[in-house]
């Protein structure tokens, strides 16, 4: 079987992330969804050598698949496949490791039972959680005063309403306020971030920042775009990764590897500098009721539906957009693709807007997956400045 080089390899979003949302730009995953349509090329066994048990597995999905192993497990490349310790690279078809025969043996198990009349489906994460060892029923602990109010409230409410079907008692669920028509919210958060006049100035543009992973190593990093290209440059940990307009490639410890498939659709799609004008276009959407954004005081409105590509939804990918009522920015993005194997999540969070040339910036993004969670804090950022398109070709290596 064949993985990514590593997590990082595995990650070209969190580019994508950083550089398509330093506009809080929404369009990050319109393509990306476009890898999960029904498949018109080779499976896994045509592209990849000793490919066993994902025989029915297209073969522009089997990163993707293999990303979701990691995320579900949390066992990264190594743990199955042989790396070369001085070279850092893979030999994806070896079976040295014992680990890759419990693999596929689960694997297996998983397809087993998804194709016997049990009226379940079950994936990697239904056990695992995102552990090695599927995790253990955990202890009761204590209720907290706040929980013992809510569920003496509740009690009350449901003894209150009685059999007769009237009107639920006050705080019960009563009819919910409908939201905001999609395209209000959509113009809402064009003119908060500063209106169509001033996106369509926006010609280049070069952001500086720190980007800090869930290990807490930090990285300079250096994004530039113009006109459908993009580069990002760090210094530190992580892979460079770039994209000229029709190729893509990644640089990581001097390797350089053109990228295809998923990656190549998702940072394609990042080097739009517009893409909050075109949400409509890409995205068939749906407006959800106000509601409180997990974890904060803030109300939100909620925009949720599948890519479009060509005019058609594209299958298996759903992106959810939450847009702060009051202000009408981006302030979190959940894209969810399904895998041939398991659901793939990640959420993107938006702070700190600031104004740069007319246009509101987020200086504070986090991309987080099941897995991993990586933070970008921008420094400054530039636009209209000239970068030579010699940035973004693909280097010698």
């Amino acid at each position: 079987m064949r993985v990514p080089l590593d997590r990082r390899r595995l990650r070209p979003t969190v580019v994508i992330a950083i550089a398509a949302c330093a506009l809080a730009a929404a369009g990050l995953h319109a393509q990306a969804g476009a890898a999960q349509q029904a498949p018109t090329g080779p499976l896994a066994p045509e592209k990849y050598k000793n490919i066993q048990v994902l025989t029915d597995v297209p073969a522009d999905q089997l990163e993707l698949t293999m990303q979701y192993f990691g995320q579900a497990t949390g066992i990264q490349c190594q743990g199955c496949h042989v790396q070369d310790p001085a070279t850092h690279q893979f030999a994806y078809e070896k079976d040295d490791n014992r680990t890759k025969q419990t693999a596929r043996r689960m694997i297996s198990l998983v397809k087993t039972v998804n194709a016997g009349n049990f009226g379940v489906r079950v994936q990697c994460s239904t056990c695992h959680q995102g552990h090695n060892q599927p995790p253990a029923l955990a202890m009761a602990v204590p209720f907290t005063d706040e929980q013992v109010a809510a569920m003496a409230a509740q009690a009350a409410r449901q003894g209150g309403q009685g059999g007769g079907g009237g009107a639920a008692a006050p705080g019960g669920r009563g009819q919910a306020p409908a939201g905001p028509a999609a395209a209000d919210v959509i113009a809402k958060y064009v003119e908060a971030i500063g209106g169509q006049a001033a996106l369509q100035k926006l010609q280049s543009r070069t952001i500086t920042g720190t980007w800090v992973n869930r290990q807490r190593q930090s990285s300079t990093v250096t994004i530039e775009e113009k006109s459908g290209k993009i580069r990002r440059s760090v210094q530190g940990s992580g892979p460079s990764m770039g994209y000229d307009g029709t190729s893509a490639w990644s640089q990581d410890n001097g390797v350089v590897s053109d990228l295809s498939g998923f990656p190549l659709l998702t940072i394609g799609q990042a080097a739009d500098l517009a893409q909050p004008l075109q949400l409509a276009d890409h995205y068939q959407l749906q407006s959800g009721r106000p509601r409180p954004l997990p974890g904060t005081q803030t109300t939100v409105n909620v925009l949720q539906g599948a890519p479009l590509v060509g005019g058609s939804p594209v299958p298996n990918t759903t992106v959810a957009f939450y847009f702060d009522a009051t202000s009408g920015l981006l302030v979190r993005r959940v894209v969810s693709v399904r895998t041939p194997m398991g659901t793939l999540s990640e959420q993107t969070d938006f702070a700190d807007y600031r104004a740069v040339s007319g246009v509101k910036m987020p200086y504070s993004i986090k991309v987080a997956t099941p897995q991993t969670i990586d933070a970008l804090t921008v420094s400054d950022i530039k636009v209209n400045g000239a970068i030579d398109d010699s940035h973004f070709a693909r280097p010698k290596g």
